[in-house]
């Protein structure tokens, strides 16, 4: 259920936190305002992954006892913090805007089969003034683009295999395989290399094997075969959408082209199918090697060693994950040349783009923070502060941290701090406040008021004949559209307000939807 009203656990610090009280000592900080809707069964499932420390110390206990075989070896196994953000919310085995920092273990429930899924975000020359008028144009171009086989994005063998091992640097090592062909005459090497010092990670994850995903990469068959899962806006909360910039703040805005006006391009997605291969499987391989003797355990998750006798099945998941993850960095940036691509053909002219930044939400970052430690995120991204003494464009504005709202609401861009307290962590948007059955079965007549002021385009076209006599489709359509209204989510205003009082990060540009794409 979700409610305002507070939960046994929750102890408030200050006005932007809370302690999340638990009998396993477990450093639990809530982010939040008390303007800030929270659900006290998101707080329920919470407790039930840092009961995964009492687990770690059964298990601790037991091979000490020599009940069962050598189990974590001779690390010291702990969930040493948790952090949870202001959008927190019961999400799919572990609570959205969760963020655990993990010794000598990783749990692939904790990433969840959507794996490096991210914010893209783009600023064109594009002003709000310019594309006013050709909107309505863009309807039918974006849904042929998107949806219905136009993307036109041939991929080789050897192109497949780079980016699912190095990124977003094995594709520009390998665009002479189709250059000049499809959307690759979009792609320009030279911007596209310079563009990498605003993706984190500089979009490379470095693998050393395919996992299951041989057969993806000989599927192309010939060079320029035609990729289908490459470019997939995928569904759930996942988007394209064009936006202006109606705000602007300080001296990042100007440093990353954000100008008042500007259209810009925003890309939520991740890795699709490969990711959803990557989190089942680990998920299942981490339940086989839990020890029988002690039972399963009743919270659910599922702890993979990164020491001891089974860390070469941690370190193979941690290397699948970055498959799925680079995936994920390319499929970003082809939604972003897709839109590009539509823009042009409509205004009829080139239209140009500056990368702002590119950041996953679920990942695990392995040992960044220190040996043996992994810090997984789940609904969180990075919010990296300044740091003069390295090079790179965001040494001195700290990384921008990107907070998108509903379709109909604002979104925000931020300039990180790095705030240790939250694990240099940010939410990753407003945060559900109905579940999707709720907000399927809200009123008719409100729900039919809040999305008759959007411009969505999704696969299906509701104003076709052959769609409108279906009754069934139309059900579906209407379904998925309330699913995703406005008013399944929580005002942004008041966790943006949290973010930034709390030092997390400094709001840098407001950037408000003019037209959203939805799988």
């Amino acid at each position: 259920m979700s409610s305002k009203h507070a939960h046994p656990a929750l102890r408030r610090i200050d006005a932007t936190r809370l302690q999340i009280e638990n009998p396993h000592g477990v450093p639990v900080t809530l982010f939040a305002s008390p303007e800030v809707q929270l659900e006290s069964d998101a707080v329920e499932q919470l407790l039930g992954f840092v009961s995964l420390a009492g687990t770690l110390s059964d298990l601790a206990a037991a091979e000490r006892a020599g009940t069962i075989a050598p189990f974590l070896g001779d690390s010291a196994a702990a969930l040493q913090r948790v952090v949870v953000t202001p959008d927190f919310h019961r999400g799919s085995g572990i609570p959205v805007g969760t963020v655990a920092e993990a010794r000598d273990f990783v749990v692939p429930q904790a990433v969840g089969n959507d794996v490096c899924c991210g914010m893209r975000l783009l600023v064109t020359d594009i002003t709000q003034d310019e594309l006013a008028p050709h909107l309505d144009a863009l309807a039918g171009p974006l849904r042929h683009t998107f949806f219905r086989g136009g993307r036109d994005l041939p991929m080789s063998p050897r192109q497949r295999e780079a980016l699912l091992r190095e990124g977003l640097w094995g594709l520009n090592d390998t665009v002479d395989d189709n250059a000049g062909r499809g959307l690759w005459k979009l792609y320009d090497r030279r911007q596209q290399e310079a563009d990498l010092s605003r993706v984190h990670f500089q979009g490379v994850l470095p693998a050393r094997q395919l996992f299951a995903f041989a057969d993806y990469v000989r599927g192309s068959g010939k060079s320029d075969g035609r990729d289908t899962q490459i470019g997939s806006v995928g569904g759930g909360n996942h988007f394209v959408e064009l936006q202006v910039v109606d705000e602007t703040t300080g001296a990042p805005a100007r440093e990353w082209g954000l100008r008042r006006g500007a259209v810009t391009i925003m890309a939520h997605s991740g890795s699709v199918g490969l990711g959803h291969t990557v989190g089942g499987f680990f998920d299942e391989q981490a339940r086989s090697i839990f020890p029988a003797r002690l039972g399963r355990p009743t919270h659910g998750f599922w702890p993979l060693p990164a020491r001891g006798p089974h860390a070469a099945l941690a370190a193979r998941y941690l290397d699948a994950m970055r498959n799925a993850a680079n995936f994920a960095f390319g499929n970003r940036l082809f939604l972003g040349l897709m839109a590009l691509r539509v823009l042009g053909e409509v205004l009829g002219r080139q239209v140009r783009a500056q990368l702002v930044y590119d950041a996953p939400h679920n990942l695990v970052w392995d040992e960044e923070r220190g040996p043996g430690l992994y810090l997984h995120r789940k609904g969180a991204c990075p919010a990296l502060g300044p740091a003069p003494d390295t090079t790179g464009p965001f040494r001195f504005t700290g990384h921008p941290v990107i907070i998108p709202g509903s379709m109909g609401a604002a979104s925000y861009v931020l300039a990180g701090a790095g705030a240790e307290a939250a694990l240099c962590s940010a939410c990753h948007g407003a945060g559900r406040a109905l579940s999707r059955g709720d907000s399927r079965r809200y009123d008719e007549e409100q729900a039919a008021a809040a999305l008759g002021k959007l411009r969505v385009i999704t696969p299906v076209d509701p104003r076709a004949p052959e769609v409108r006599l279906r009754r069934d489709v139309m059900a579906e359509y209407e379904g998925r559209l309330k699913e995703e209204a406005p008013y399944a989510y929580k005002d942004i205003t008041p966790v943006i307000d949290t973010v930034e009082a709390a030092g997390v990060a400094s709001r840098v540009a407001r950037l408000w939807p003019l037209l959203t794409i939805k799988g």
